[in-house]
């Protein structure tokens, strides 16, 4: 099987645009989002600096630090500069810069302390979701107890998202993850902005989706 063709690795411009819920195909390098600028420049920093692994089509990327590979590694040295420096993005490039899914999720949870991009969410937080609500057969009970205490937390925003949007659709994410309710109960600290919008799209009403305008 293919790099391109396998499930456990994403190209940095694939994964930064799930990051952000923005659509890979549609973006315009020259006119990119401040959201997604950072999750392009936390990806190249994080494999520039070896927290996680870069495959240039398939071949791995700064493995050592030795003479031999910075001399035949020179183009990938000069296309990073060039972002890092000079913000110069260039498309063709990030689409065929590869990311392995448990090297990302590790450096997510364990270093760059952020929420995995939603299309590597860990499963029992996405079944959650993809339910819009807390199991009810007793008998599965113990899911819950499996879970992280970050987790319990995002489970337990999520449902209180899931039920102040019920009593009022007309409310957007913001308004919701700010809500009085959601900061005296829900914990929604867990959550930035933007990843906020990213878990919350399966519980939100359409109002919310629609950013907030009205049909």
């Amino acid at each position: 099987m293919s790099i391109k063709d396998n499930p456990d690795f994403k190209t940095v411009w694939q994964l930064a645009h799930d990051w952000t819920g923005e659509e890979s195909d549609k973006t315009d390098p020259n006119a990119i989002s401040p959201e997604l600028r950072i999750a392009i420049d936390r990806l190249i920093r994080a494999i520039g600096g070896k927290e996680i692994s870069g495959r240039w089509k398939g071949y791995r990327i700064f493995f050592d630090n030795s003479i031999f590979s910075f001399i035949f590694e020179i183009r990938h040295v000069i296309q990073f500069y060039r972002f890092l420096i000079h913000n110069n993005i260039s498309r063709n490039y990030l689409d065929n810069l590869y990311v392995k899914r448990n090297e990302v999720i590790n450096w997510c949870e364990n270093i760059a302390l952020l929420d995995p991009p939603p299309c590597w969410a860990l499963k029992k937080l996405s079944d959650s979701e993809n339910s819009n609500s807390i199991p009810e057969d007793e008998n599965i009970t113990g899911w819950y107890d499996r879970l992280t205490e970050q987790r319990k937390m995002k489970v337990a925003c999520l449902e209180l998202a899931k039920m102040l949007w019920k009593e009022n659709p007309n409310q957007t994410y913001e308004e919701i993850r700010t809500h009085p309710v959601m900061r005296q109960y829900g914990n929604p600290s867990v959550f930035t902005p933007e990843s906020f919008r990213n878990w919350a799209k399966n519980v939100s009403s359409e109002y919310a989706k629609k950013g907030g305008r009205r049909k």
